[in-house]
């Protein structure tokens, strides 16, 4: 019986891959990058609502809490036709000014004089083009009852129902030192409404995140419907 190896044999395998091997890697590699970014894409533009919904949240609760413990206004402006560009003709945009003088209490108008960009008065801004360009302010139920929870199940489903258009829809929510909520229309009127609601819908799908505040409380929540 022969035990020698193939000198030919040995000497092919300590040479290297064959070129038709390096093309059969390189194509499995190119296949799993595409596959990757194309789940990457996906995974993100699935997760557009539910971060935009997550800041928006969290920056109306954050302007709660700054305002009962520092003792002055805060308010979240509502721009639900801004972009980077302009305050018509985007997704829409949010930002949070602090009231240190009570300012805007006594004139609410002024708010929608200030600058979508960063100030010592405007503290935050959040465009929503930044999420992936998947998501805006609209509701997809405008109108419709039974959307919300307790203790909001009268409300209707609106895309801001406090907003108003005075060249551009606009509102504002003014929290207060006591921990309760003001609702002003874009023309820098109190609105009267007890509670009111927002709405951020993908641009992908049919799915929406609803939003509800309670002036006298200043408490909020979020219901995600599955009735559309």
């Amino acid at each position: 019986m022969n035990n020698q190896v193939n000198p030919a044999k040995h000497e092919r395998r300590d040479g290297g891959f064959t070129l038709i091997e390096v093309a059969i890697v390189v194509a499995i590699l190119g296949v799993l990058t595409a596959m990757a970014v194309v789940a990457f894409d996906v995974v993100g533009r699935r997760g557009a609502l539910q971060n935009a919904a997550f800041d928006l949240q969290g920056t109306m609760m954050s302007a709660r809490t700054r305002a009962m413990s520092r003792g002055y206004p805060v308010w979240v402006l509502i721009y639900p036709t801004a972009n980077r560009a302009g305050l018509v003709g985007g997704a829409g945009a949010f930002s949070v000014v602090e009231d240190r003088n009570s300012t805007y209490v006594r004139t609410p108008w002024k708010l929608f004089a200030l600058p979508l960009k960063a100030t010592s008065t405007v503290s935050a801004v959040y465009f929503l083009e930044d999420y992936n360009e998947k998501v805006r302010f609209e509701t997809l139920t405008p109108g419709r009852i039974g959307l919300f929870g307790a203790p909001f199940l009268t409300l209707a489903a609106r895309t801001c129902s406090f907003c108003s258009d005075a060249g551009h829809l606009a509102g504002a929510i003014g929290f207060s030192p006591d921990g309760s909520a003001r609702f002003v229309d874009g023309e820098g009127d109190f609105d009267s409404a007890t509670n009111h609601t927002l709405a951020l819908r993908s641009l992908e799908g049919r799915t929406q995140q609803l939003f509800a505040i309670s002036g006298p409380s200043g408490y909020m929540a979020v219901f995600s419907s599955d009735k559309l």
